[in-house]
Formats: C-alpha cells, structure tokens, sequence
C-alpha cells in the first residue's frame, strides 16, 4: 500500500542526486509498484512552478506542517 496519496506535501530527500533535493511539493499521481515493494512506490509531485518529476518512495519525506 503506498505510503503516500494525491494531495499529500512532501520533501524531497538528498538520497540522490537531484536538483529538487530539499524542495516540497504535492503528490499528483500515485505509481504503485505491481510486487507491493513500497520502497519501490512511484509518486509524481508537482512544484509550485507547476514542473513536475517523478520519485521513489524513499526519496521522499512528509512536508513540515
């Protein structure tokens, strides 16, 4: 079950390397992995700016409130 839904704020973690590292935005597409491997769960977020990028699971954290 994916750890995180549509709608959701998260933080992009620095466990590779990407220019959104430390960036928050909003999951917009849920991607389960189809063996139920979280970690391997895909979420498309979207950036403020409107961009959006695709992460594994572990590579995202939930936003600060």
């Amino acid at each position: 079950m994916p750890r995180f839904k549509v709608g959701d704020r998260v933080k992009i973690l620095p466990v590779s390397a990407t220019p959104f590292v430390g960036l928050e935005g909003t999951i917009d597409e849920v991607l389960p992995n189809n063996r139920d491997i979280t970690m391997l769960d895909r979420y498309t977020v979207i950036f403020k700016w409107g961009e959006k990028q695709s992460f594994y699971d572990v590579q995202l954290a939930p936003a600060e409130t």
